[in-house]
């Protein structure tokens, strides 16, 4: 069925078809989801085990390996990494992207870890799998409180978490800063001896006198009746009242007149948080699934707003993140782009084609992109920067369909055909061409969402969705819009092309010339190939560029060994030079943690108490550059022992540092020593800023030597010295107390004034579980000080210590690195470098080299399939070779181009590049196409090259026109994420363009073995191959 002659036909059911597609886009682009950057699965889960008062190689032999044994047996696992620190072992497992659904992988990973399990040490808790570790938090809120305790500040987040959950769309609210509420029973050892008790037995009394044990039930009569026995403490004040009686005493002593007990938070605390030098606790809200962020921003606000009027005064909140104002900026920046591209496309469609038929092809543009997006939420995509910078790729491609079929019907019109039979005529002369074009370009984009060995694939995966979308809309359209408004609105001119303007002149001596020579024509397009693929090298190279949002981070690490509350003093004079910077309008910061993931690309770190993450909020965009150099000069002035990593956000897949080199081995001294052989290396490279390692130095720890014999004449036990020591220290668990729902840990515990003085370790008592004796720790131990590495590391279960940089602004991360390689691997061929110690580079230069090979890996298959159409189309093998043929010489463009500009050539301009692939054979298949028919006139073969060359001229050209000022807009606005997509399209096609004219006919000549040498133009060509004359129409 011609489905122009239906549309005609039956013109009002085509009518409100159309109209029905319009109002549903438009319907559909106020109510579909909207994002700032499309979402992508991070399928990471964290393992957390604690393990009390073991060094770092301890938890990594008793603890980490043991876990990592059996996480490897899971199938489906890319890389384990883990940290094995002071008291706490955690493992990071990345699963293979290619796993859609996470859930059956994560009850895989809880079993293992079940199973592995026993046979840690008794010792370690029970390990906490984490497998939200991929959710985001868009919205992060800081509540604050002059003169507020830090309960009373709690339960005020408690009530403003609890109204938030009750808002639709929202999915959960974590809180951050947290501390967990203790009772301490402090004692002295003087008390202890006085009352003639040991810790171990004081924690037995406590226990036992708060019990919630059941006591069964009796029969009476009918009723069965519960019994219960009192005893549970009921409140702090039965504590202080507890009556203990020490053994071989027959008096009692209240357990306040033994011990000074107090109600507080864990100390030292686990994580604070702080906001503009204010500590406070933080409210993380996540979206629900489906949900729109920006609705939901909505809500919160208007909640937040009704919240305020009725807190108590000193209360306050902050929006540390907002997320839907970023998304909305995001997506109305774009879409001033769009409109922007519409509105110079539209202009060069009428340049070119004239009132009646730019109005028709222009209307194609806006019916096209309604269409997709009426069709978008049904193949999960939103719109967000990728799917809306898909449409304004789409726009040049798909103007060309309209463009052909208006003047296909125009010259059949003025032919003599009536109305209804050029239009049907066009679209059955062109359906089959304009759809093999419209697949050739979609087959070009099909490597993107096969490439699920990499969340690139994911990341991108609606840039190919929303090109086939709006091709296929835009070919549809094209054959029943198009015919049915130029059957009501074009006027037949019975005038034959002449060819006879200069443009046209210059174009046929150029296309002559070219054919007559074509040897030296086509070795001076291999040369200037050879000469630009030599050139390629000398881009720079990254992966994804840094997000345009006027934020920043900062990772502060202290020396390891640092206490959270020491790392907070630090904190907090870096706050008041960042709150003083008159650029800056708000400072969060995480202390003890990397906090939640309110961006999705965020590369987090796990927790330890000498690090403190920074958010911090610039008032522009402009200002960020300005903002980081002026805190890496006060970071370098006043925190010479500090490390620290300013960070923009970055676009795409989590990376972490730009410039990472994994140094591998067994041996840990060895590994620092190899560290600082290659630190030298990185750090005299122009553009580096910052070197570190995740290591970090050396740090202090007590060795206590136990005498074995001394201890058994004393009648201890390594356990004992052991458990007095955490006693002392940390604290020895007591019981717990209950308070509705909240369970409050007892600790039992020496007092301040010995706990944080090493000096009197030496006169601890050390008591016997079994018989409550003591002796000073010194009669069974001697004490001394030694070094331990502060973070051990692996990957994949060997020991690895990962070298990382940051890079300034105007340097390029793989560019540093491929200075850096040669000297590491003339470094490794020396003789004195130690057999099983290897090098590993990651950061941009893996993530890059990955998600390429996950495109390429792809592209053979997607080549294929092209050339099947190609085959089909043609029927012909030597004329598809001729199309693909075609496109080498857009590196001529693309390397002059992306050089003159100094644009860097990443993952998105990869994507241009096969952007430009598509558009490249569209051109040739139409060109060819037309040789094709002017063939079949009867045409000469060289009548037929040269003609149909200057017939397809305009169209091509005006494609080309259209989709290369269609990239203005995102070549001046899209800024680092699209510039170099931009740059590379429009240079790109430039030059295919012309190479295209000219080389796609030499091609032709070459392989139908078409000479040139003696030919002589005849204008009387132009009228034997005219579309004029009614006779040479191809039937209906």
């Amino acid at each position: 069925m011609n489905l122009a002659k239906w549309c005609i036909t039956n013109n009002r059911t085509s009518l409100v078809i159309f109209l029905l597609i319009a109002v549903s886009g438009v319907m559909t682009f106020f109510s579909i989801p909207k994002g700032e950057d499309p979402d992508f699965t991070i399928r990471v889960g964290i393992i957390s085990t604690v393990f009390p008062g073991a060094s770092p190689q301890r938890v990594e032999e008793l603890v980490t390996d043991k876990l990592e044994e059996k996480i490897r047996e899971i199938d489906g696992v890319k890389t384990v990494e883990s940290q094995s620190m002071s008291g706490l072992s955690i493992i990071k497992v990345e699963f293979e992207d290619s796993i859609k659904d996470m859930q059956p992988y994560w009850q895989k990973l809880r079993n293992k870890v079940d199973d592995a399990a026993p046979d840690l040490p008794e010792e370690a808790q029970t390990p906490v799998v984490n497998d939200e570790f991929g959710d985001v938090y868009g919205i992060v809120i800081a509540l604050t409180g002059d003169g507020f305790s830090y309960r009373e500040l709690k339960d005020a987040a408690d009530d403003m978490r609890d109204e938030l959950l009750k808002l639709k769309g929202v999915g959960k609210v974590e809180r951050w800063g947290v501390q967990d509420e203790r009772i301490f029973v402090d004692f002295t050892n003087s008390r202890m001896a006085a009352a003639g008790v040991s810790p171990f037995v004081l924690a037995q009394m406590i226990d036992s006198q708060n019990t919630l044990q059941p006591s069964g039930s009796s029969m009476v009569g009918p009723e069965r009746i519960v019994i219960e026995p009192t005893g549970e403490f009921k409140g702090v004040e039965d504590i202080y009242s507890l009556s203990i009686r020490p053994p071989g005493k027959k008096t009692s002593v209240r357990l306040a007149d033994v011990a000074d007990i107090s109600r507080g938070f864990s100390d030292p605390p686990s994580t604070m948080a702080r906001y503009n030098g204010k500590p406070c606790l933080i409210l993380a809200v996540s979206m629900a699934e489906g949900g729109n962020i920006t609705e939901l921003g909505d809500r919160i606000a208007q909640r937040l707003d009704q919240l305020k009027a009725n807190m108590f005064v000193g209360l306050d909140t902050n929006l540390v993140v907002f997320q839907p104002d970023y998304v909305r900026k995001a997506i109305n920046d774009f879409m001033v782009n769009l409109l922007e591209s519409f509105a110079f496309v539209v202009v060069i469609i009428l340049l070119f084609a004239g009132l009646r038929t730019g109005v028709i092809a222009g209307s194609l543009v806006p019916m096209a992109m309604l269409g997709c997006i009426a069709l978008m939420p049904y193949f999960d995509v939103g719109l967000q920067r990728i799917s809306i910078a898909s449409l304004i790729i789409s726009l040049g491609i798909l103007v060309d369909n309209g463009v052909v079929v208006s003047e296909a019907i125009l010259v059949r019109l003025a032919a003599g055909e009536d109305r209804l039979k050029a239009a049907t005529g066009a679209v059955a002369e062109l359906w089959m061409p304009l759809l093999a074009a419209s697949l050739t370009t979609i087959f070009a984009f099909l490597p993107i969402p096969l490439a699920t060995t990499h969340p690139v694939g994911e990341f991108c995966s609606s840039l190919f969705v929303v090109v086939t979308l709006t091709l296929a809309c835009s070919w549809g359209l094209s054959m029943s819009m198009v015919p049915m408004m130029c059957y009501y609105l074009l006027r037949p001119k019975l005038t034959v092309q002449t060819f006879t303007s200069r443009i046209y002149r210059f174009y046929r001596a150029l296309l002559l010339w070219s054919l007559r020579h074509r040897t030296v024509f086509v070795a001076g397009i291999v040369l200037c190939c050879v000469v630009a693929g030599w050139a390629f090298q000398f881009l720079p190279k990254m992966f994804f560029p840094p997000n345009e949002r006027a934020q920043f981070t900062i990772d502060f690490w202290q020396p390891y060994g640092t206490d959270i509350t020491a790392t907070e003093r630090r904190v907090e004079r870096l706050e008041k030079v960042l709150m003083g910077d008159a650029d800056v309008t708000g400072v969060g910061v995480f202390v003890g943690h990397g906090g939640p993931r309110w961006y999705l690309p965020l590369n987090l770190e796990q927790k330890n108490d000498n690090l403190a993450t920074f958010v911090v909020n610039t008032a522009s965009i402009e200002s960020v550059d300005q903002v980081i150099k002026r805190t890496r000069r006060t970071l370098e002035d006043n925190f010479p022992d500090a490390d620290y990593s300013l960070n923009k956000l970055m676009n795409g897949p989590p990376v972490g540092a730009k410039l990472q080199i994994r140094l591998s081995g067994t041996d840990i001294e060895t590994l620092y020593t190899l560290r600082d052989e290659i630190v030298p290396l990185v750090e005299q490279q122009a553009g580096i800023t910052r070197v570190w390692d995740d290591w970090g130095q050396w740090t202090k720890k007590m060795i206590v030597q136990v005498d074995q014999d001394k201890a058994r004449e004393a009648g201890l036990s390594s356990f004992d010295v052991a458990v007095s020591l955490q006693t002392a220290m940390s604290g020895l668990p007591a019981s717990n107390y209950r308070e509705g729902d909240t369970i409050i840990p007892i600790l039992l515990r020496n007092d301040e004034g010995f706990r944080n003085h090493l000096d009197k370790l030496d006169s601890l008592n050390v008591y016997s579980y079994d018989t409550g004796i003591s002796v000073p720790l010194s009669q069974v131990a001697t004490t001394r000080l030694d070094w331990q590495p502060s973070d051990i590391r692996r990957r994949d279960q060997g020991r690895t210590m990962t070298i990382k940089a940051d890079v300034a602004d105007g340097y390029y991360a793989q560019s540093i690195l491929a200075k850096v390689r040669p000297a590491v691997q003339q470094l490794m061929g020396k003789a004195d470098w130690p057999l099983g110690y290897n090098v590993e580079y990651g950061g941009e230069f893996e993530e890059s080299a990955e998600a390429q090979a996950a495109i390429n890996a792809n592209m053979p298959l997607a080549m294929g399939l092209l050339v099947l159409v190609l085959i089909f189309q043609f029927n012909s093998v030597r004329r598809p070779l001729i199309i693909l043929l075609t496109l080498p010489p857009m590196i001529i463009g693309i390397s002059t181009g992306m050089l003159a500009t100094n644009s860097p050539f990443g993952f998105m301009a990869m994507l241009g590049m096969i952007s430009l692939l598509g558009i490249i054979v569209n051109n040739a298949i139409m060109l060819i196409d037309r040789i094709e028919i002017q063939r079949g006139r009867g045409l000469d073969l060289a009548d037929a090259i040269v003609l149909s060359s200057m017939e397809r001229a305009r169209p091509i050209i005006m494609t080309a026109t259209t989709t290369i000022i269609g990239m203005v807009p995102l070549s001046l606005q899209g800024g680092e994420m699209w510039r170099p997509m931009a740059n590379l399209i429009m240079s790109g096609l430039t030059v295919a363009t012309v190479l295209t004219l000219v080389l796609c006919p030499v091609l032709y000549s070459l392989f139908f073995r078409q000479g040139f040498k003696g030919y002589r133009w005849d204008p009387a060509v132009i009228e034997r191959g005219s579309d004029l004359k009614a006779d040479n129409l191809p039937a209906e």
